[in-house]
């Protein structure tokens, strides 16, 4: 098959992750690089892992870069409407014409390693072909953002310029551990010899995790809290506020679109990131262009108003910690309103106890499902619930439409529980919301 389509190739990538699924380790990638010359090998990278904020501390700290003139490549994961968004340039996603001609330049590769029965995932043809893409366009740094853990995430075969660790809460338990320190290891696998790791306000294990871990490996360690600071935070429904200081440096009033206290903290780290890339490595980073990228920043579904009038929000929260972090934002922002949620979830999350977050806090609750293999059913879903006011509609589009219908003045309407869902959702409500 020549694969000269985008549907082609996109059907080619979803079979094979359904018959592989999830399947981690580096050797795979390290021979699929090594045949194509190890292009990756050219680059300077930012390697970001967390269990949440990782999208928004990346998309953070890509919209000061591109606002100081640095060129910049970036790999993130899912994607919400097509699967170019996962490779970008600058503020472009790759072009079919580049997807394809990629594909088609390293499917002979994938083939070899078919035959002899060790063939990629679909997750990891799509970091080998961004890091292909970025071998061909030299962008001045790359930021890449793990799909999964770290330490064997098909992303961790570079060697970054920093790595930053956001968050540490409870996630795919049945892969990465079931505490909160063994996902702590696992994400601390990235760090590298004598690299430096910005990290997050982390609970005490797992933050011992990771500072044990930088300290084998000879890394200087920045924290949240400690060595930067975020001051001065206020928030509205527009916009939010702070201050950030780190050692002598300190820039006052900075400004962001992206709501919720999470998101000032994932600035911060953002910041902290390029700051230590301007005096460690001599990038030349103005305090306007923190500044005026903290500010341009947007984030699709991470708490996006998709509308106003109904006010409909879109927020992937896909675990515990993320849900809490939602809950809060709705309540520092619009605390006025009755919250109407429409909720789907994988079927390898937490969602009895997400669901059990969203109950306290909703007047009614619409449990759905999606096709994706991961999904859990409607039912499922339903089957965790302890309130009279949840509900199941197994189609998400009767799930959205009756939400949408019944929205009073007094009311907003929430979609969250996973961004695979909020793919589907998000293009199904901008053609009705228009």
């Amino acid at each position: 098959m020549k694969y000269s389509k985008m549907d082609e190739i996109n059907s080619a990538i979803e079979k094979r992750q359904l018959k592989l699924g999830m399947d981690f380790g580096l050797s795979r990638m390290e021979r699929l690089l090594a045949r194509l010359g190890n292009p990756h090998q050219q680059l300077k990278y930012v390697h970001i892992a967390g269990s949440n904020g990782k999208g928004s501390t990346l998309n953070y700290m890509k919209e000061i870069l591109i606002t100081e003139g640095i060129s910049l490549g970036a790999f993130t994961s899912p994607y919400l409407v097509k699967v170019n968004e996962q490779i970008s340039l600058n503020r472009e996603s790759i072009s079919d014409e580049d997807f394809i001609s990629i594909y088609q330049e390293i499917y002979p590769v994938i083939q070899e390693m078919d035959e002899e029965n060790c063939g990629p995932t679909a997750f990891e043809i799509l970091t080998v072909m961004a890091l292909l893409f970025f071998s061909k366009k030299k962008p001045d740094i790359v930021l890449l953002e793990t799909g999964l853990g770290g330490r064997l995430d098909s992303t961790n075969v570079v060697v970054p310029l920093l790595s930053v660790i956001t968050s540490i809460s409870l996630e795919h338990t049945n892969i990465l551990g079931n505490t909160l320190e063994e996902i702590a290891g696992e994400k601390a696998g990235i760090i590298k010899p004598g690299v430096p790791v910005v990290t997050g306000a982390i609970e005490t294990g797992p933050a011992r995790i990771i500072a044990e871990t930088a300290e084998k490996n000879h890394s200087e360690r920045y924290t949240l809290g400690e060595d930067f600071i975020l001051s001065d935070y206020s928030s509205h429904a527009v916009q939010q506020s702070f201050s950030f200081s780190m050692n002598s440096f300190r820039l006052a009033g900075v400004k962001s679109r992206m709501l919720g206290r999470h998101q000032g903290d994932n600035a911060a780290l953002a910041l902290a990131a390029v700051l230590l890339l301007k005096e460690k490595y001599g990038f030349s980073i103005s305090e306007s262009s923190m500044k005026e990228g903290i500010w341009r920043s947007k984030w699709n579904g991470r708490f996006e108003v998709l509308a106003k009038n109904p006010l409909v929000i879109l927020d992937g929260a896909h675990n515990p910690a993320g849900m809490d972090v939602l809950l809060q934002t709705l309540r520092e922002n619009y605390p006025e309103f009755k919250y109407r949620f429409v909720f789907s979830a994988l079927k390898d999350k937490n969602y009895k106890k997400m669901l059990a977050a969203i109950e306290n806090s909703a007047f009614e609750v619409i449990v759905t499902e999606f096709p994706h293999e991961r999904a859990a059913s409607a039912r499922e879903l339903l089957g965790t619930s302890s309130s009279d006011n949840t509900i199941e509609i197994r189609d998400w589009r009767n799930a959205s439409q009756k939400a949408l219908q019944e929205i009073g003045e007094d009311e907003l309407v929430i979609f969250t529980g996973s961004l695979y869902f909020l793919t589907l959702v998000r293009a199904w409500l901008s053609d009705r919301l228009k």
